[in-house]
């Protein structure tokens, strides 16, 4: 028989929207179980693997005290509808949270929780507290302007100096000298290896960005306050090797050839100042491919997988290779997060939830577990495929700490299509896609040089179906190489854009 008490039908309403529905979508199992007609209150038990819950639902907090008694006698948590209306008198003696609905979702979170614990990491991804933002008819020609600024040693002691105050750190004038004329001589080594390059031709446009990406992050390095005191130090480094290898794969190819990491030399060191950890590198290159395999897990992949994670080449790749990116879109899911206080937009939460989108509908569960992000609850929404028009997984990002899930993804920003994604880590765990750009052009500046028969096969043989794909590799690593390191020399984000253009 339908309830007599229109409070009771209004509140079963209500409590259809803004509890049940976001329990359900969350995996649990919930229903009304008990209606309270006469003092306008329902209870609601909601069940998720071992976990069960009961929360009492009343139409207004200014309801007898013997009610909020018999709640709290059955509920873990007490919500009541509209305003607080003298809540410390109504709910005297109550030893059970009793809060407004406003505050469900944050006490869902903590069940979620419960169940899959918080996942927030212990050392956040590194990201500047400022922008600068670029506004030219060439973007690129201007991100370049600004590389060229550090070339002078007084600015590039400026910036040094800058960047120590920034962080608390304090650097004798010896050193702040030394670090600034680092700087400005690898600027200047960098920009003329990058100089004129998209009319080169292609085995110098290789090894021009190969050996000006290793200048500019010997820049890098030189710059952080806690980095390298001068280029002696850098030169040791190389003088180790690019702390890199390839081996060739048994069909020989483009594709299949091997690039690994090791403990030594310049990648290992410049990884290291980003919060990388290299304990389980090998410190011997492998002399065959059978000794590939003897290598950690991960520590070599194939070009072709390495390829996988440049977002900007997506449509080459899948002609190429057939395959699977490496990389997935996130995107605020406002449905998952259930906010429902608008008069509140900013109130801050320890956990969101949104989408993780594979264009290249490959990518698994398992591979977002082992993406090494703050994820849990990871479930693939295949309701949500059709409108994304690729593979959708939901996950909860825990964040505590800070206010903005973002701030916790090492998210990839390109001014090309896809402008905001997540690298899946590649070899050595390496998911800085500067890094892993260096990581590939040393494999071509390896083909380039000394592996000339293959090479050939790619330029005018049959293997030129790769021409295009490292073509269009190379334009995007021209373009965003660049505004990549001037965000990690000079400590600030970049964003760019042209006059009238929605980033302008």
């Amino acid at each position: 028989m339908e309830t007599q008490n229109p409070r009771i039908k209004l509140l079963k309403q209500d409590a259809e929207q803004r509890f049940l529905k976001p329990f359900r979508s969350h995996g649990w199992s919930a229903n009304i179980i008990l209606e309270h007609d006469y003092h306008s209150s329902i209870e609601i038990e909601a069940v998720k693997a071992h976990r069960k819950v009961r929360i009492g639902l009343l139409y207004s907090s200014a309801t007898e005290n013997s009610h909020y008694r018999i709640l709290a006698s059955s509920c873990e948590r007490i919500f009541h509808s509209g305003s607080a209306y003298m809540l410390d008198s109504f709910a005297h003696g109550i030893d059970v949270p009793v809060e407004s609905v406003e505050d469900f979702f944050p006490f869902l979170v903590s069940l979620n929780k419960e169940i899959d614990p918080d996942r927030t990491p212990k050392i956040f991804p590194s990201k500047p507290k400022k922008t600068r933002r670029i506004t030219d008819e060439n973007p690129l020609q201007a991100v370049v302007t600004r590389l060229i600024q550090f070339t002078s040693p007084k600015l590039a002691q400026r910036l040094v100096i800058r960047r120590a105050e920034e962080a608390g750190i304090f650097l004798r004038e010896d050193q702040v000298k030394s670090k600034a004329a680092g700087v400005a001589f690898a600027m200047r080594n960098g920009l003329d290896y990058f100089d004129g390059l998209p009319s080169s031709k292609l085995n110098k446009r290789i090894l021009g960005l190969y050996y000006g990406t290793i200048a500019f992050a010997s820049a890098e390095m030189l710059a952080l306050p806690n980095g390298v005191v001068d280029l002696d130090e850098v030169e040791g480094m190389t003088k180790q090797g690019h702390g890199l290898y390839t081996v060739s794969g048994i069909n020989r190819g483009f594709g299949d050839l091997q690039v690994g990491v090791l403990a030594t030399g310049f990648l290992p060191n410049w990884i290291t100042t980003l919060g990388y950890d290299i304990t389980d590198y090998p410190r011997r290159k492998p002399k065959a491919l059978s000794d590939v395999e003897k290598q950690p897990a991960g520590m070599c992949v194939s070009l072709e997988k390495l390829f996988a994670s440049i977002p900007e080449i997506e449509d080459l790749y899948a002609e190429v290779f057939e395959g699977g990116s490496r990389w997935v879109i996130p995107v605020y899911s406002s449905a998952d997060n259930h906010r429902f206080g608008f008069d509140q937009p900013n109130q801050p939460t320890s956990s969101t939830y949104a989408h993780f989108i594979d264009y290249s509908k490959t990518l698994t569960k398992n591979d977002l577990e082992q993406g090494g992000w703050p994820l849990a609850e990871i479930s693939r929404e295949e309701s949500q495929e059709s409108k994304y028009k690729g593979r959708v997984f939901r996950a909860r990002v825990d964040h505590t700490g800070f206010d903005l899930w973002w701030n916790v993804l090492p998210t990839h920003t390109s001014p090309f299509k896809n402008r905001t994604t997540l690298l899946l880590p590649t070899v050595g765990g390496l998911r800085d896609y500067r890094v892993i750009a260096a990581v590939i052009l040393y494999a071509l500046s390896i083909m380039v040089r000394y592996m000339p028969s293959a090479w050939r096969r790619i330029e005018g043989g049959d293997e030129d179906q790769f021409l295009a794909l490292v073509n269009a590799s190379l334009s995007a690593w021209e373009r965003v190489l660049p505004e990549q390191f001037l965000e990690s020399i000079a400590g600030e984000g970049v964003q760019t854009g042209q006059p009238g253009g929605l980033f302008g």
